[in-house]
């Protein structure tokens, strides 16, 4: 089954794709009352694309079978979002808006008759008079839960003054114009800045304001609002459009996204007095994902909301550290490696990350930084996160080193591109600074020029790469283990994501780009002519979709108390599932004997 951006044609479709498409339709609330054979038949007429990028419709009517899409008008303007298992059928000059990748079945044209056939006063309750499901509202634009008016007011205003209409108004924030600036004052900042340091009642709140306010757009997704504020670590977020003040969301108004949202998981890592409160907010970390999936966002919204939490959980241990060994002597920076680094974490993942440190370091601060290090590392164990078995860690000396230092070690990575050389570059090419002022991605970029050029280097790369083959068999058939505690099941991280992060992150250095997100890097791939728009799409889709699945595999497991893995049986996926991974993996193929050819990896020594 291929997924791709063209008009359906006839296609040949196999029986259990096509038995759950007619699944899905009997289903969807606007086919209620039409018998199986006629679904069955629409089916038949039916196609599967990949919706990636705003469009036009292909065929008069559709329904969303995984994400969500937004309805546009000829003038831009978003009139509906058509959830996952929902119908649609565009009016003229409609376009369809992917709120994330998603997976839609067009429909022919008599899915419109068919469509709202049942006759109104036998419709169920549930259909005229819908509660507002967390999904809907987590896609709706923020200024649907927005407060407005806001209350406003002018910096020479005494805090006295503010308080009270803060009181009177039951809001928890003020917004004041500040020239071309907007300033905001929470009664936080009257608690810690005003009253903890024995000012006057009377004094200006422009003093103890925060200016210039960190704002986002009022069409803003509610969803990335909430991933703003975990990231952040705000409460408030004043709301703009067109440059005007509009309203304002706090954490408090995302609290009805559910008691396991992200807001919640971040303000107990926040509470936490030690490492024992800190690793209890970590156990609501598969409660979250799993109320993240039930809400049909996708997989890489979830991977980047779990690694902005690693993140908000590593900086809470790290002020823990700090206050009992002091302020770093150095100017310095954390790095996430991998998964965290990408802003694609799941539920199993283990420590990797290592140390920049200042080219003026002392061996007396370089020994402070050892220890800083090894307590930071049992930390993170004794919090949940596993040490890496390939010691990929800043306690270790390899993965901890002044500027200059790094330097010479990524440069020994591109110029002797050993084996050991090349496994090492599969990790620290996939960089970013979770705390400090020494910006790794900065500092590399020298040498990612160097990767650029290096073609040694690149063909190195490329046979690692292509050595991780997609468990794809003869005629198509999973190729699962054959013995031993996972038979008849495959490892879908090793056998699809890891070998299209390798594709994406080979790309990326090959044409010398900035992203780091695997998404990202295909998708300027694909814009690069590195590959074409459907294989990049493939693969794209096809990396969303084992994400997704691993995901559900580690909250499945976590309910019954097993230990994580990454092993699916195929035969417990679904039609739909098994037939994308099929693409999925010779998508992968295809990508991995272009880079064979390119690179006549076979050829090296």
């Amino acid at each position: 089954m291929a997924l791709r951006k063209k008009s359906p044609r006839a296609t040949s479709l196999p029986p259990e794709v096509l038995a759950d498409i007619t699944d899905v339709l009997e289903a969807c609330p606007a086919f209620l009352g039409v018998g199986r054979p006629e679904l069955a038949r629409l089916a038949g007429a039916a196609e599967i694309d990949y919706l990636a990028d705003e469009r036009e419709p292909v065929t008069p009517a559709f329904v969303v079978l995984r994400g969500a899409v937004y309805l546009r008008d000829a003038d831009g303007h978003s009139v509906d979002v058509v959830a996952q298992g929902e119908y649609a059928a565009p009016s003229a000059g409609e376009r369809l808006a992917p709120v994330e990748s998603s997976l839609v079945v067009w429909l022919p044209e008599a899915a419109r008759d068919l469509a709202w056939s049942l006759p109104p006063d036998e419709l169920p309750r549930r259909l005229t008079q819908p509660d507002r499901p967390v999904a809907e509202l987590q896609l709706a634009p923020v200024r649907t839960i927005m407060r407005s008016p806001v209350l406003t007011a002018e910096p020479h205003e005494t805090c006295r003054e503010v308080a009270q209409r803060m009181v009177e108004n039951g809001v928890s924030s003020v917004l004041l114009r500040m020239g071309d600036q907007v300033g905001i004052a929470t009664d936080r900042d009257l608690r810690t800045r005003l009253v903890a340091e024995g000012r006057s009642p009377d004094t200006p709140v422009g003093e103890i304001a925060t200016a210039p306010a960190r704002t986002i757009e009022a069409d803003t997704s509610v969803f990335e609002v909430l991933v703003e504020m975990v990231a952040l670590g705000i409460h408030h977020l004043p709301i703009v459009e067109s440059g005007r003040l509009v309203g304002m969301v706090s954490s408090g108004d995302l609290n009805q996204l559910g008691a396991r949202s992200p807001l919640h998981v971040r303000v107990a890592v926040d509470r936490a007095a030690d490492l024992d409160g800190v690793a209890a907010a970590r156990e609501d970390l598969p409660d979250m994902v799993d109320t993240l999936l039930g809400a049909h966002m996708t997989a890489a919204d979830i991977g980047r909301v779990v690694a902005t939490v690693t993140d908000r959980i590593q900086r809470k241990i790290f002020a823990l550290i700090r206050a009992e060994m002091g302020e770093p002597p150095t100017s310095y920076g954390w790095v996430a490696f991998g998964s965290q680094a990408r802003r694609e974490q799941t539920l199993l993942s283990d420590q990797d990350h290592g140390l920049v440190l200042d080219d003026a370091a002392t061996e007396e601060q370089l020994a402070w930084w050892a220890e800083y290090a090894d307590r930071a590392v049992a930390a993170l164990e004794q919090c949940g996160y596993p040490r890496c078995h390939g010691e990929v860690m800043a306690n270790n000396p390899h993965w901890r080193h002044t500027q200059s230092g790094w330097l010479q070690e990524f440069g020994a990575l591109i110029s002797r591109p050993s084996e050991r050389h090349v496994m090492e570059s599969s990790i620290a090419f996939d960089l970013r600074t979770v705390e400090g002022d020494l910006m790794a991605r900065e500092l590399m970029q020298p040498v990612l020029q160097t990767a650029q050029t290096s073609q040694i280097f690149l063909a190195h790369l490329a046979r690692n790469t292509v050595s991780h083959r997609p468990p794809l068999g003869f005629l198509g058939r999973f190729a699962v283990k054959r013995s031993g505690e996972h038979s008849g099941s495959f490892d879908v991280k090793a056998g699809a994501m890891l070998p299209i992060a390798d594709l994406a992150r080979l790309s990326t250095l090959a044409r010398g780009g900035p992203e780091v997100g695997t998404d990202a890097r295909l998708a300027a791939a694909a814009v690069a002519g590195q590959l074409s728009e459907d294989l990049a799409e493939t693969l794209r889709a096809g990396y969303e979709l084992a994400m997704r699945l691993r995901l559900r595999r580690h909250v499945d497991q976590w309910r019954r108390g097993e230990p994580l893995d990454n092993w699916l049986d195929p035969d417990e996926l679904d039609a739909v599932d098994r037939s994308r991974l099929r693409e999925t993996f010779k998508a992968v193929r295809t990508a991995q004997e272009a880079l064979t050819v390119r690179y006549h990896t076979d050829m090296l020594g």
